[in-house]
This record gives C-alpha cells, structure tokens and sequence, in this order.
C-alpha cells in the first residue's frame, strides 16, 4: 500500500512493481520500468489491471509518447533530493508531448520540492518519507513566488531584468492588496 498525495488529500493505493523476473505477469495494476515496457509494450497494455510506467532519472520519455493515452499515469522518479532531472522529465511530458494525465512522483524528494514538481507538472505523489507525510498532513505547503527558470504551464510574469526569473501571479494580487 501506498499513500498518495492529491489535491490536498491522502488516498491508498496498491500497485506492484514490475521486473525483468516477473516482466507482464504482475497481478493487478502495475508499475513498469520504461525500458521494460518499450521492450514489449502490448504484453504490458493487455494483460488485467491498470498499467503505469515509471521513469527512471537519465530515461528519454519521448518514446512512450504513442502509448500515453492507454497508461493510467506516468511516475517519474526522483532518486535523491539533489538530482533534478524528474523536473525534466515532467516538463518534457507536460510542455514537449502535451500529456494531460497523471504524473507521479515517486522517490527521494524532500517538502521543499513538491511546490516545484507541481509547477513542472507533476499532480500526485507518492510519499514514503514520514517527514513529508507528516508535514503535508499538518496543512505545511512550502511557497515559492519567485523562480530562476521559466516553465511553459504555468501563468507568472517576468521578475526584474533577468530574463529567466519569473515570479508568481499571486505574488503580484497579494503585494496590491
């Protein structure tokens, strides 16, 4: 069981991770490395249950594109909190592919960045740090309102006369308040 982290709530969900070992004959729904779903994809997409990919840090996403509108989500995996490129990968998916569904993060990151993956794309995640849970649960939303790099989802405006920083819209309905 998972817990996974929502729009401001908390649900469980069970899903089972695929491997080389048991490759398409996970019961359930399950989570598939994506070098393991390209290698067979049909086998994955028509067996019982829900099927997911997960994106490992370093996978090129663009590949998986044609077989998007059959997944129930994508998980992108952050393996440690100094690794960014989940961010990608979620921008890619978001900006580059146009996907409009669940995007999942999974893995090692910390409360500081679950405004960010947001703003990158991602919509839920999949917490297994106790310190995280634990925060979210208490209502602790980290805000950011300023931003060094410019992403094509959300609406902001520029910050200042670095052509890169950005600052939220909210900042601005705030400060003229």
């Amino acid at each position: 069981m998972a817990t996974i982290y929502t729009d401001g709530e908390f649900v469980e969900e069970n899903w089972e991770t695929a491997d080389a070992e048991t490759g398409a004959s996970v019961p359930g729904d399950a989570l598939v490395p994506l070098t393991l779903f390209l290698a067979d994809p049909d086998a994955y997409l028509s067996r019982g249950g829900k099927t997911a990919v997960i994106v490992e840090a370093g996978d090129d996403v663009e590949p998986v594109e044609p077989y998007l509108d059959r997944l129930a989500l994508v998980a992108v995996d952050f393996p440690s909190f100094a690794d960014g490129r989940g961010f990608s990968a979620a921008r890619v998916l978001r900006e580059q592919i146009g996907y409009k569904g669940d995007i999942r993060a999974v893995g090692k990151y910390i409360l500081d960045q679950v405004p960010l993956a947001r703003r990158c794309g991602v919509t839920t995640f999949d917490i297994t740090k106790p310190e995280v849970l634990k925060a979210l649960k208490a209502g602790e939303w980290p805000e950011v309102t300023k931003y060094l790099q410019p992403v094509g989802t959300v609406d902001e405006i520029p910050e200042g006369t670095r052509p890169w920083a950005r600052r939220s819209q909210r900042d601005i309905a705030v400060a003229a308040e």
